[in-house]
């Protein structure tokens, strides 16, 4: 029964050997090599700044302004002038309406802060 044991367990190292080896060969016809490749380094996520909504509208308007002069330097300003304006006047209406929230948000934070002290 002892030789059993021992024929049956080299019988057993003797696969497990073999099984090893063909994955390390089937390892070197796949990726030529069969040392384990390195793991690949995760994308690094770029986050960019979120542009406040308040930032956003000055901009437009300064590149609406910018282009109106242009159209002044060729000669062409009058067709586009009251457009432009028109723009112009929209963006500070929608900027004097993110100022009310703005100081609304921060009159009930006073208002918060001075409840709690």
């Amino acid at each position: 029964k002892r030789q059993e044991q021992k024929r049956w367990h080299k019988q057993w190292y003797q696969r497990r050997v073999r099984a090893k080896e063909k994955e390390r060969l089937t390892d070197i016809l796949v990726f030529g090599t069969d040392k384990p490749l390195p793991k690949p380094k995760p994308n690094p996520v770029v986050t960019r700044p979120v542009k406040d909504r308040f930032d956003e509208i000055q901009d437009e308007i300064n590149e609406r302004r910018e282009f109106l002069k242009e159209m002044e330097s060729l000669g062409q300003a009058e067709q586009y002038r009251k457009q432009i304006e028109t723009e112009i006047s929209q963006y500070i209406r929608e900027m004097e309406v993110i100022d009310k929230k703005r100081n609304a948000e921060l009159n009930k934070m006073r208002e918060m802060k001075e409840t709690q002290s």
